[in-house]
C-alpha cells in the first residue's frame, strides 16, 4: 500500500492527497465498524485535511449528493468558501469567487493540471458533469510552485472517479419542471490486477422556453450538451501510468422569443481533451520518484448575438478573406444589429518532478514544466482604440524550473518553501515567484497555518469576457495586445480547532487573506454606462476575507455547518479607489443534514444569506438600473430515499423563489444603446423543483 501511496503522491503534489489517504483509513474522517461480518461505514460529505501543510477543504461525492449537482459549476452550494453566480442574465455563464475575487485568479485543475483557462472561462464551469467528480479539493491563497506561478487566490482541484476504485456501473437521471433533462452513466472495468479502465457518457438538453418574468426574452438559455470521457490505469510494481481522454459539443440558445426581428443568441462549442501520467518509485524508504505528465486540449467556439439574419460568415478564415471592410456588421448610425466572437485555443501542457527525502525531516521536491497556448480569435465589432476586429494569432509559450523544500519536525512543525522562474516569451519577462507555507501544531487539537507568496496570470481579454457581449455597451481596449500579464501577492493566516464533547467533535475554522495586486486588467463599468473599458490598473488594487465556521455531527446522523464571512474589495476603477461592483459584502451559510438508520432516508437543507453591494454607476442623466443591491436568501432543499443499489431524490433550488428584478435593462429594446444583459447580481431564474433516480452496481 505504501508504493500506491508514494505514487500518487507525485501526481498530487505537495503531498496533500496522497498523506490524507493514509488518514481515511487510520482517522476518525471514516470509521468502520466490524460486526458479525457486516461492515457498516460512515461516509464524509466535506473532509478539512489535517495533516495538509496547506488549509485543504475536500468535498466528497457523498456531499455532492446533498444536492441537484448537476455540473462543477453548482458544486458549491453547500461550500461558505466559494461564491457562485450568473456573469450576465442572457447566455447563462457562471463564475465562481473565491476570496472576494473571480474565478480567473483561482487556479482550475482536474486531475492535477491546470485547466479551465483562457477561451474556457466563461463556460468551463459547466463542461464537467457532477455524478463524475470522485471530489472537489479547495485550498486558499498560492499554491504549491510545482503547479506553476497562477494560484493568486486559490486551487480548485477535480478528480474524477477512478476505474480501479468506481462502482462496475453508475446511472443518474434528472428532470426539472424547466423540462432539463440530464442522463449521466459511468462504468468501470477491471481487466487484471494491473489494467482498468473507465467510460462516462453524459447527455443533458432543455426542451421548454421559459419566460416567467414575461419580458420576451429566455429566462436561462436552452443547453444542449453530450460529453465523453475514457480513461485508462495501468500499475505494475512501482511503475503507473494513465490515459485519459474527452470529449464535449454544446450548443447554448437563448434571446427573445419572438418579434419582426428577434434578437437571437447562439453559442457553439467543441472542446477535445488527453492527458497520460507516468510515475516510478525508485526508492520506497526514501520516497524517490519521478512523474511525468503530459497534457493537451484543444477548444473552438463561437458565440453570436443579434438578428442572425444578418450573419456573414461563420468562420474566421471567411472574415480574414473579405477583408475588414467587410468585417463589421451594423449601420452608419453605429447602431449594432449583429455581433460575434469566434475563437480557437490549442494548449500543451507538460510538467516533469523528482522528489526525495534527504533525511526524515528534510524532502525537496525539483522538476521543470512548459506552457504553450495559441489563441486564435474574430470578432467583428468596433472597438475604440483598436484597428480591426481580427486579431492575429497569440502564441505564448512559458517554461521554467521548480524546486520545493519540505522541513518536517515530527508533524509538530512543517516548512514548505518553494521558488520557481520561468521566462514568458510572449511578454518576454522572467517570473520569479516565491511561496512560503507554515503549518505549527502546538497542541493535537489546534492547526495553525500561515501562507504568502507571489501570483501571476495571463488576462486573455476577449477570450474571457465574450459573454460581455450580451449588452450593446461600447467595447474600448486601452491595451495594444489583447493580453496583460497580471500580478499580485497573497498572504494569510488561518486556525482550525478540533474540540472533543462527549463522543463528538466541534470543528471551528477561522481565515483571514490578503491580496494586492501590482498589475492588472481594470473592467471598467463605472465611467461611461454605455460602455466597458479594458485598461491597466493605475493606483490600489486589493482585497480582505475574513471567514469563520463551524461545523459538527450532533448526533448520530445529524450534522450542521454555520459560517460567515465579510469581504471588502477595492479597485481603483477610472481613477478612483472605489468597491468593486458586483461582490457581495458578506455571506452567511447554514447546512443541515440528516439521515435515518442505515441511510434509508435522508433530508439535506441549505441557506445561504448573501448581503449587498455596489452596482456599476448608472447614467445620472436616466439612471436605469439602482447603484447598489440589497441582501437577499437563498433557501434549496432535497429528500432522498435509499433503497439498496438504487435511490430517488426529490429537490427544490431556490424555494423562496427570490429572483432579480428586471435582470436585463432595457430588454424591450435590445438593439438599442441602454440594452445589457450584464447587470445582474442575483438569480435570474426563480423556484425549480427537479427529481432524480440513482442507481449503482
Amino acid at each position: 500500500m505504501k508504493i500506491k501511496y508514494l505514487i500518487l503522491t507525485i501526481f498530487f503534489p505537495f503531498n496533500i492527497f496522497a498523506q490524507e489517504i493514509d488518514t481515511l483509513h487510520n482517522d476518525t474522517l471514516q470509521r468502520k465498524e466490524m460486526l458479525n461480518e457486516v461492515v457498516v461505514s460512515k461516509s464524509v460529505g466535506v473532509m478539512n485535511m489535517r495533516t495538509t501543510t496547506l488549509n485543504v477543504q475536500k468535498i466528497t461525492a457523498e456531499e455532492l449528493k446533498r444536492a441537484a449537482c448537476c455540473n462543477l459549476s453548482e458544486s458549491f452550494e453547500t461550500n461558505a468558501s466559494v461564491d457562485v453566480s450568473y456573469s450576465d442574465a442572457a447566455t447563462g455563464a457562471k463564475q465562481i469567487k473565491l476570496l472576494g475575487l473571480s474565478g480567473t485568479y483561482v487556479q482550475l485543475m482536474t486531475e492535477n493540471i491546470p485547466n479551465l483557462k483562457g477561451i474556457a472561462s466563461p463556460y468551463g464551469l459547466g463542461y464537467i458533469p457532477g455524478t463524475w467528480m470522485e471530489s472537489i479539493s479547495i485550498s486558499k491563497g498560492v499554491g504549491s510552485v510545482i503547479n506553476g506561478y497562477e494560484a493568486v487566490t486559490g486551487q480548485i482541484n477535480v478528480e474524477y472517479k477512478k476505474p480501479q476504485t468506481a462502482n462496475k456501473v453508475s446511472v443518474n437521471l434528472y428532470a426539472n419542471e424547466a423540462a432539463r433533462v440530464e442522463a449521466n452513466v459511468d462504468a468501470a472495468f477491471v481487466i487484471d490486477s494491473t489494467l482498468a479502465t473507465g467510460v462516462f457518457l453524459h447527455y443533458s438538453d432543455e426542451f421548454w422556453k421559459q419566460d416567467r418574468n414575461r419580458d420576451n426574452f429566455l429566462d436561462m438559455p436552452m443547453v444542449k450538451q453530450f460529453n465523453g470521457i475514457n480513461r485508462w490505469y495501468y500499475q505494475k510494481g512501482g511503475f503507473m501510468s494513465q490515459l485519459f481522454l474527452k470529449g464535449m459539443y454544446e450548443k447554448r440558445m437563448g434571446g427573445q422569443l419572438y418579434g419582426e426581428t428577434p434578437y437571437k443568441i447562439d453559442i457553439s462549442t467543441q472542446r477535445y481533451e488527453v492527458f497520460l501520467k507516468n510515475g516510478y518509485v525508485f526508492d520506497v524508504e526514501n520516497e524517490r520518484s519521478l512523474g511525468w505528465i503530459v497534457n493537451g486540449n484543444f477548444q473552438k467556439m463561437t458565440s453570436d448575438f443579434g438578428n442572425q439574419e444578418l450573419e456573414i460568415s461563420k468562420s474566421i478564415k471567411d472574415l480574414e478573406r473579405l477583408g475588414r471592410e467587410n468585417v463589421y456588421f451594423g449601420t452608419p448610425n453605429d447602431t449594432i444589429y449583429f455581433k460575434r466572437y469566434s475563437g480557437e485555443q490549442l494548449s500543451l501542457y507538460s510538467n516533469l518532478i523528482f522528489s526525495t527525502k534527504f533525511t526524515k525531516e528534510h524532502k525537496i521536491t525539483v522538476g521543470w514544466s512548459v506552457n504553450f497556448d495559441r489563441i486564435k480569435e474574430m470578432m467583428p465589432l468596433k472597438i475604440d482604440n483598436w484597428a480591426d476586429g481580427i486579431f492575429r494569432p497569440k502564441n505564448e509559450f512559458t517554461t521554467g524550473v521548480f524546486a520545493e523544500y519540505t522541513y518536517d519536525l515530527c508533524d509538530k512543525i512543517i516548512v514548505v518553501a518553494g521558488i520557481r522562474g520561468d521566462y514568458n516569451r510572449y511578454f518576454n519577462k522572467f517570473l520569479a515567484t516565491p511561496r512560503l507555507h507554515v503549518k505549527y501544531l502546538p497542541v493535537e487539537q489546534i492547526h495553525l497555518r500561515a501562507t504568502v507568496g507571489k501570483g501571476y496570470r495571463t488576462a486573455n481579454i476577449l477570450a474571457e469576457n465574450n459573454n460581455l457581449l450580451a449588452s450593446n455597451r461600447k467595447f474600448q481596449v486601452n491595451f495594444a495586445e489583447n493580453s496583460l500579464l497580471e500580478s499580485a501577492w497573497n498572504g494569510g493566516i488561518s486556525a482550525n480547532f478540533y474540540i472533543p464533547l462527549k463522543n463528538r467533535e466541534l470543528t471551528v475554522m477561522l481565515d483571514y487573506f490578503y491580496t494586492q495586486f501590482q498589475n492588472q486588467a481594470v473592467i471598467d463599468f463605472d465611467s461611461d454606462p454605455h460602455s466597458v473599458i479594458f485598461s491597466e490598473l493605475n493606483g490600489k488594487s486589493y482585497s480582505h476575507s475574513f471567514q469563520i465556521e463551524a461545523s459538527m455531527e450532533v448526533f448520530s446522523g445529524f450534522s450542521f455547518t454555520a459560517a460567515h464571512r465579510i469581504t471588502d474589495v477595492q479597485q481603483t476603477i477610472g481613477g478612483v479607489l472605489r468597491e468593486k461592483p458586483f461582490t457581495s459584502r458578506w455571506k452567511s451559510l447554514l447546512t443541515l443534514s440528516y439521515y435515518t438508520k442505515f441511510k434509508k432516508w435522508q433530508f439535506d437543507y441549505t441557506l445561504q444569506a448573501n448581503g449587498g453591494g455596489r452596482l456599476a454607476q448608472p447614467d445620472t442623466a436616466n439612471p436605469l438600473w439602482n447603484s447598489t443591491f440589497k441582501p437577499y436568501i437563498i433557501m434549496n432543499a432535497q429528500v432522498t430515499k435509499n433503497f439498496k443499489k438504487w435511490g430517488i431524490y426529490l429537490g427544490a433550488e431556490n424555494f423562496l423563489n427570490f429572483v432579480q428584478k428586471n435582470p436585463i435593462i432595457d430588454v424591450e429594446n435590445p438593439f438599442s444603446n441602454n440594452f445589457d444583459a450584464t447587470m445582474i447580481w442575483g438569480p435570474a431564474h426563480g423556484r425549480k423543483i427537479y427529481v432524480g433516480f440513482r442507481w449503482s452496481l
